[in-house]
């Protein structure tokens, strides 16, 4: 069976939303590609037939990447991550041991096997078959265009109506005459823009893998979760006893100092599509004795402060002058109160909530602030690619 024709079947499958099926070496059914040894396709009218044909998955195909033919487990596992990101794509290919595709080969394969193109570049002898057909059509369609001017020239003859609705006719033409003008015209020289084009595009994906590689930590290792930090001041109006509720459900209380947990650490759960899972869990302190080396620091993301400096004693930056050049630094307050002069000169961004039952400004309020939380994540790495 040619490496050609079980491409095809996998086409066939995926353009007319039929099934594809994973056999081990015992000849059962698996929903393991790693595991599997040969592969069975079908359309949707024979989603019931067993009979279609078992192609080999570590047979070569005619698709190529990096001018290597390919084997049919690299192309199907290729379709089946067709909708996930490319550096996840690399990621979950290396845990299994499959061959992953450049870009531009991913895109193309992708591109052919939904039906959107009729050919791909990096499959061979697709081109063959592609270019025999257009020559029969266009010869049919040049038959039928001459049988039309004649008929149309001879309804002008018998029809005056006809004859002077015509002198008002233009001719059309179709989009290659339309794009050529005149003359051919060769379009070669865009071959060498199009391959820098492609050569600058490999780089700069370069640079973003390695930057991801970069953000990741110490040896590609898992970013950890990030810090708040807010005052213990018994003044605060932000404490650890208040700020999981507000937080995360959006509702603002009074805080109690009784209520503050014993460890001194609070967890809050933020769903984000927009970062890793690491970030999506914030830790909360309000005593930074529990840092114990500086890497505690580089995961800090905010400072909540009521304005007293004492708060910054012990901190690795004592002066909240420098510190919140840093830190993004926040003050609690509420509406009505006189904020104190220094937390402007300070750089700190004022969150102002009401007294009393008057509660349905804080969903408001605690979504702007994750906005803001969200883009300082990013910015330190904890963003998805």
């Amino acid at each position: 069976m040619s490496t050609l024709e079980s491409l095809k079947a996998l086409r066939r499958a995926t353009t007319k939303g039929g099934f594809i099926k994973f056999y081990n070496k015992d000849g059962l059914e698996t929903e393991s590609i790693k595991e599997a040894t040969s592969v069975q396709f079908g359309n949707s009218s024979d989603n019931l037939n067993e009979n279609a044909p078992k192609f080999e998955l570590d047979a070569e195909t005619n698709f190529t990447n990096e001018d290597k033919l390919q084997d049919l487990r690299s192309v199907v596992f290729c379709w089946l991550q067709e909708g996930t990101p490319n550096v996840d794509y690399k990621e979950k290919a290396a845990e299994l041991g499959i061959t992953s595709f450049k870009y531009l080969n991913r895109t193309e394969l992708g591109t052919w096997l939904n039906g959107t193109t009729e050919t791909c570049q990096f499959i061979q002898g697709l081109d063959t078959e592609a270019k025999a057909k257009p020559s029969t059509n266009s010869e049919d369609r040049a038959d039928v265009n001459s049988a039309l001017t004649s008929s149309t020239k001879k309804r002008k003859l018998e029809d005056p109506q006809l004859d002077r609705i015509s002198q008002f006719e233009r001719e059309s033409i179709d989009h290659n005459a339309a794009l050529r003008g005149s003359k051919n015209i060769d379009f070669g020289y865009l071959i060498s823009d199009a391959k820098r084009f492609m050569k600058e595009l490999k780089q700069s994906d370069s640079r973003k893998l390695k930057s991801a590689a970069d953000k990741r930590g110490p040896a590609g290792g898992p970013k950890k979760q990030p810090i708040i930090i807010v005052s213990p001041a018994t003044t605060a109006l932000l404490s650890l006893s208040n700020i999981k509720e507000f937080l995360e459900q959006g509702r603002y209380t009074e805080p109690v100092p009784t209520n503050r947990p014993k460890n001194g650490v609070v967890i809050l759960n933020h769903p984000s599509d927009r970062l890793v899972s690491a970030a999506q869990k914030i830790m909360v302190v309000d005593n930074t004795d529990l840092f114990t080396s500086p890497e505690y620091w580089n995961r800090v993301v905010a400072v909540f402060t009521t304005g007293q400096t004492w708060q910054f004693a012990k901190y690795a930056i004592s002066k909240p002058e420098n510190l919140f050049q840093k830190y993004a630094g926040f003050y609690l307050g509420y509406n009505g109160e006189v904020t104190p002069p220094q937390i402007r000169d300070w750089n700190v961004r004022e969150i102002k909530v009401d007294r009393g039952d008057k509660r349905f400004k804080d969903k408001v309020i605690v979504k702007d602030f994750w906005l803001e939380i969200e883009k300082i994540l990013i910015n330190k790495g904890y963003g998805r690619l």
